[in-house]
């Protein structure tokens, strides 16, 4: 028997098995039979969130629509979205003060927010990037002392404000120091550990017992490559192998889902068991001798958005596919025995320098917005799952 005589015997077989599936269907039901759709071919129903969807059992902090700092004012957005708290948990950025004049007057800054966070029952994440006046400090002046001066002078000028060790919240010096930002010149990872150990001892010297943290990316990179698609997952255990574990609590591990821009070809990079990589920060975490690991990560919408020709997107159902194995990534780890918790970078970066989109609403666009359910729905997960969530984003991003 030839192929077309196969594929017409087998056409007929076929056609005759379903007439009888519809006859007994009729004769069992009084309805006819519907042949299951495959998976492939459905299309999966639009995410929603009610008036009646709760992320938590907990209520929303009160006032914080009325708060001066402008990520509080839009932690109170994610409390209307979500119908109740969504985290107490913020990250907050500063730099280092160029000089002890400046240090007094960050620290009065910073002080003065220390103070609302703690009004409001908030504790704050504080990534501190090697920068003044927004400029990339050099890291071999920075591991000479050349900033000490300052760097105690800031943490005095806070203490001086009135605010307690218990106000001050997780300090996290030197954000990401594989990642080429950063003016690290010919410093090496182990100069690293020294400027960590070196700023935090600094910071407890007017704040015993203040909380420290260290964030490394997930991907390491040298220091004048900026083509993102050449990082490689390297063990990180050379950045953290000489950090004090009395200085440094837990490990923050960074990674963020990526694609090239449009017409470039080549493949994305969207599964977190890639660009979180679970594997390197249980590694790094164990050589710190903490328990407590923490995600910094997030999904976009957009990505080079300064070029339309380049820009490219993300469909809210495929960043929901993203968040949700961030979480199974989480539970692996939880499940091993560590502490995990993920903050979500939501920002919306499209008019920076970055030309990325990481929000999942606008200030305008909380309920109506087609990612909303995204966030909503994956806050919720974390809270059934019992693991904390951080948040960074701010009102007029």
């Amino acid at each position: 028997m030839n192929k077309r005589s196969i594929f017409g015997y087998t056409l007929v077989m076929v056609t005759a098995s379903l007439l009888t599936l519809q006859v007994v269907a009729y004769a069992l039901t009084g309805k006819g039979y519907t042949p299951p759709m495959p998976s492939t071919l459905k299309s999966k129903p639009k995410q929603t969130v009610s008036s009646s969807f709760r992320c938590s059992s907990r209520p929303p902090v009160k006032g914080l629509e009325g708060a001066k700092d402008p990520q509080l004012r839009k932690l109170y957005k994610y409390q209307k979205l979500c119908h109740s708290a969504v985290t107490t948990q913020v990250m907050v950025f500063t730099e280092i003060p160029k000089d002890t004049a400046e240090a007094d007057t960050m620290g009065k800054s910073m002080a003065s927010t220390l103070k609302e966070f703690s009004k409001f029952g908030v504790k704050p994440m504080i990534i501190v990037e090697p920068t003044a006046d927004s400029t990339n400090i050099d890291w071999a002046q920075l591991k000479s002392g050349a900033y000490n001066g300052a760097v105690s002078a800031y943490f005095q000028a806070i203490r001086a404000q009135g605010i307690t060790p218990a106000q001050t919240g997780v300090w996290v010096p030197l954000p990401e120091p594989n990642l080429p930002y950063w003016a690290r010149g010919a410093t090496t990872p182990e100069d690293f550990a020294a400027i960590v150990n070196n700023y935090l001892s600094i910071a407890q010297q007017s704040f015993p017992g203040l909380e420290g943290s260290a964030m490394l990316n997930s991907a390491t990179y040298s220091p004048d490559d900026f083509n993102w698609a050449n990082g490689e997952y390297l063990s990180l255990v050379p950045y953290v192998k000489n950090l004090n574990p009395t200085l440094v609590r837990s490990m923050g591990i960074q990674g963020f889902p990526w694609m090239p821009a449009a017409r470039t070809g080549g493949a994305g990079i969207f599964d977190p068991s890639e660009f979180l990589s679970p594997k390197l920060a249980k590694e790094a975490a164990d050589t710190l001798k903490t328990k407590d690991i923490w995600f910094n990560t997030g999904t976009f919408s957009r990505k080079y958005t300064d070029n339309p020709d380049r820009q490219t997107s993300v469909t809210p159902e495929r960043r929901a596919d993203v968040l949700n194995g961030i979480l199974t990534q989480a539970q692996t780890l939880k499940k091993q025995g560590y502490h995990v918790s993920i903050n979500v970078f939501s920002q919306d970066k499209s008019n920076a320098s970055e030309a990325t989109d990481w929000s999942y609403f606008s200030d305008s666009t909380v309920t109506t917005s087609p990612a909303s359910p995204v966030f909503a729905n994956f806050a919720s997960r974390l809270n059934q799952n019992g693991i904390p969530l951080w948040l960074f984003d701010r009102e007029g991003a």
